[in-house]
C-alpha cells in the first residue's frame, strides 16, 4: 500500500485510510471532493484579493507620474522659446554667424543640438524682427538660410536687395528644456 497527503491537514497518510490519523477528518470521496472544492475557491478568492492591490498600485503610480511630469503648480502656461523672448534663465549659445550678402551661414559650435530653433534678423531701417523657424540644428552642423526666407508674422518678407541686416539672433531649446540664445551685430 502507498501513501498520500491528507487533503485537510497535508500529512502523509495511508492511501487506504478512511479517516486521517493526524486531524481525524473523514476521507470519503464526497468529503474529499468538498475539501478540494473549498481549497480551489480559496485560491480564487486569494488571487482576486491580490489583483485589487496591484491594480490600485498601478493607478497610484500613473497619478504620481502625471503629477511629477505634467502638473505645473505655478499656473503659468508653458511656452516654447520661439513664442517667448529670451529670459534671465537663458543659456548663451556658442555659434558663428556670417552674412556674405544674400544668405546667413549659422554654425552650431555647441556639443548639443538646438531644437525648435527660431532665427531672427533685424534690419537697420526698423526695429522689427524677421524670423525663420527651423526644427533642429545639430551639434557641429552648419545651416544656411537665404535672407529672403525670413518674414514677419504678417507675412512681410525680408528684402536683402532693399534692406541691410543690423542684428541677428538665435532662440532655441537645448537639452533639459532650457532656453538658449545668441545675438550678434551684423557688420
Amino acid at each position: 500500500m502507498g501513501t498520500e497527503k491528507c487533503p485537510f491537514c497535508g500529512q502523509e497518510i495511508d492511501s487506504a485510510a478512511i479517516r486521517c490519523f493526524f486531524c481525524g477528518a473523514e476521507l470519503s470521496e464526497e468529503s474529499v471532493h468538498k475539501r478540494l472544492q473549498q481549497l480551489h475557491e480559496q485560491d480564487i478568492r486569494h488571487a482576486r484579493g491580490i489583483r485589487k492591490p496591484v491594480a490600485a498600485g498601478i493607478i497610484v503610480v500613473i497619478i504620481l507620474f502625471y503629477i511629477v511630469f505634467f502638473y505645473d503648480t505655478s499656473g503659468k502656461k508653458h511656452m516654447s522659446v520661439i513664442d517667448n523672448p529670451p529670459q534671465s534663465s537663458t543659456v548663451e549659445l556658442k555659434a558663428k554667424v556670417t552674412f556674405p550678402g544674400d544668405r546667413f551661414v549659422i554654425s552650431n559650435i555647441n556639443s548639443f543640438d538646438w531644437s525648435n530653433v527660431r532665427l531672427e534678423i533685424m534690419p537697420e531701417s526698423t526695429e522689427d524682427w524677421f524670423g525663420l523657424k527651423v526644427p533642429i540644428i545639430s551639434a557641429g552642423q552648419v545651416y544656411t538660410a537665404a535672407a529672403a526666407e525670413f518674414s514677419k508674422e504678417d507675412g512681410t518678407r525680408f528684402k536683402p536687395d532693399k534692406m541691410k541686416p543690423k542684428k541677428f539672433r538665435i532662440l532655441c531649446e537645448i537639452p533639459n528644456k532650457v532656453n538658449g540664445s545668441y545675438q550678434v551685430d551684423i557688420k
